[in-house]
């Protein structure tokens, strides 16, 4: 089975530092994998790899997108994916479903699904949807994403620090969200400094630190904050 993300000895050199150092990284579809690291470990900087939003002479190794080398056919490999930033960017002064049919015009998808139905299933409350998205929460615009992902009937969905800035309940509906994208078939690679979210939705752990991925087995233990700051260290 064709992996839907396969990342082979991928390495990032920017400003005489290594950022990124042989990296190898396989996801399927159906399988939710979390990336944890400290603050500069690189987290960001991967999504961009992925994206292929770097400069081809700081970077080596080779990345797919559902089979499709994301260096040689750029537009075709994100056709794939959906892109969720930690501030999530849609346009303030259009509503979810206005935003959602311009971001359909700049793909190639063909046979959308019902772009209302995709709302429903990300969660947004139907009242809001003819509202503009500068009135909505960060959560709010999360499921506008969210439901473009569905409608582009994307294979892998990236996220980055989703939980950042949510309160609880929005956090446990993002949570529950990913899980469906699951369900659905998705992959989805998460960036996050929530544990205990990423053990709830994860299948695999890795820890990103001195620019290499480390898989996690959490226990326990782990979940003290001696444990985390431990993690965190890449003493774990």
């Amino acid at each position: 089975m064709t992996a839907l993300l396969s990342i082979e000895q991928l390495s990032l050199r920017f400003a005489g530092r290594d950022i990124l150092q042989q990296l190898a990284l396989t996801l399927h579809a159906g399988e939710v994998v979390s990336v944890l690291g400290s603050n500069g470990a690189g987290k960001s900087t991967l999504l961009k790899s992925i994206l292929g939003l770097h400069d081809t002479a700081e970077q080596t190794g080779r990345i797919q997108i559902a089979g499709v080398d994301i260096a040689q056919a750029r537009q075709q490999a994100l056709s794939q994916l959906a892109y969720v930033p930690e501030q999530p960017a849609v346009y303030g002064h259009l509503s979810a479903i206005e935003n959602i049919r311009y971001f359909l015009s700049l793909s190639v998808t063909s046979q959308a699904p019902d772009i209302n139905n995709c709302l429903r299933m990300a969660g947004l409350p139907e009242s809001s949807w003819h509202r503009p998205c500068s009135e909505y929460s960060k959560g709010m615009k999360q499921k506008v994403m969210l439901a473009f992902a569905l409608v582009k009937q994307a294979k892998l969905l990236l996220l980055d620090e989703p939980n950042s800035g949510l309160d609880p309940q929005a956090t446990e509906e993002l949570n529950q969200l990913i899980v469906q994208c699951k369900a659905r078939g998705m992959g989805v690679l998460v960036v996050t400094h929530d544990v205990l979210s990423a053990i709830a939705f994860s299948d695999r752990l890795l820890m990103l630190t001195n620019g290499r991925l480390q898989p996690v087995a959490l226990n326990d233990s782990s979940l003290t904050l001696d444990g985390l700051k431990k993690l965190y260290q890449g003493q774990v």
